[in-house]
């Protein structure tokens, strides 16, 4: 257990890995179906749980949809690439599985201090997760396969852009409505 309880945003931030573009695309592929998958199996679940505890169901039911979309974009980029099989968990991934770990008896205990706050805190976290997605992180990915003429994967790529991007919006509405709750 951490020695210091508060847990800030950034902290949870950095929990979470991002994939890397490398310079062959199929280990760029890798990278992106493994912190997707992350964030599936992971990330959001976590929140949900975070959202449940602290008695806030809608938002727990957020996180899980988002969840479920995050693995929908692994499923769809792993079809183009039969010869990845399942990836193992990158370095980055691997940090961030541990440090959720670290970081959850403290989470819990502070959901019991400030629940309002945890989740004010996972819901920016999820939004600036999305948000780095959408505008800087896969645009390189698609870019990369529109340099190598591969118009498949691009395309899949370009989709996985679009729906990053609606998570962002569902987030953003949610932390407006949930900070403007909060001010009533």
């Amino acid at each position: 257990m951490l020695n210091n309880k508060e847990i800030t945003e950034d902290m949870i931030f950095q929990c979470f890995a991002a994939a890397k573009q490398c310079e062959n695309r199929g280990e760029t592929a890798a990278s992106f179906i493994d912190v997707e998958e992350y964030e599936a199996q992971v990330m959001y679940p976590e929140f949900a749980r975070w959202a449940t505890k602290a008695g806030h169901p809608k938002l727990a039911t957020l996180f899980r949809k988002v969840a479920g979309e995050e693995k929908l974009h692994s499923v769809w980029l792993r079809a183009l690439y039969d010869d990845i099989g399942v990836p193992v968990h990158g370095e980055d991934t691997q940090r961030a599985i541990d440090a959720l770990q670290t970081i959850r008896e403290n989470c819990d205990a502070l959901i019991e201090i400030d629940p309002q706050a945890v989740i004010e805190k996972a819901l920016t976290v999820a939004l600036r997760v999305e948000e780095r997605e959408y505008g800087d992180i896969y645009p390189r990915f698609r870019d990369q396969a529109e340099a190598a003429n591969d118009s498949e994967t691009s395309a899949v790529y370009q989709r996985v852009i679009d729906s990053e991007r609606q998570h962002a919006e569902w987030f953003h509405t949610a932390l407006t409505d949930f900070r403007q709750a909060a001010a009533a």
